[in-house]
């Protein structure tokens, strides 16, 4: 990332409309945005620096239009831990960086719903003569606990 910019406009209308105009008034991208509280939206953009600096002037120019308060911000090389802080924005992914290995890929439902019934249905013995399958043991039945209900026996509150 060469530099990130940021806008801030109260109002998610107001938010929507300054990054429609920053990224037409520019080649820069949208990384996500943030519900601050109190009706606060903050924005964030990524590309050249000349380029976050024309978008987020169109931006502001298009949130104050609309009578809503607007602020920005430019980083020109923002820390390495600035841009991770801001990966888990909403509708931004989290991001990769190049040299690091993806996390690898959890396992779906279905395969661990598999692996598990596979799991269940068959006994691992190194003896043939005893070893059975799952599904001929005798299969207990669960305990069940009767509560009666003499005890409870007056008048209601």
């Amino acid at each position: 990332m060469n530099s990130l910019g940021v806008i801030e406009t109260r109002g998610l209308v107001a938010a929507i409309q300054a990054v429609d105009a920053a990224c037409k008034a520019a080649g820069v991208s949208c990384i996500g945005y943030r519900k601050v509280g109190s009706g606060l939206v903050s924005v964030c953009f990524e590309g050249e620096i000349s380029a976050v600096y024309t978008a987020i002037e169109r931006g502001i120019a298009v949130a104050s239009a609309t009578d809503h308060q607007a602020k920005s911000l430019v980083i020109a090389r923002p820390e390495r831990c600035v841009v991770e802080a801001l990966c888990n924005l909403k509708g931004h992914p989290p991001r990769v960086e190049s040299g690091q290995k993806p996390h690898a890929e959890l396992p779906t439902v279905a395969e661990v719903a598999e692996v598990t019934v596979c799991e269940e249905t068959a006994e691992v013995s190194t003896d043939t003569e005893t070893a059975m399958p799952v599904a001929e043991k005798e299969v207990q039945a669960p305990i069940v606990e009767v509560k009666s209900h003499g005890h409870k026996k007056g008048k209601k509150a």
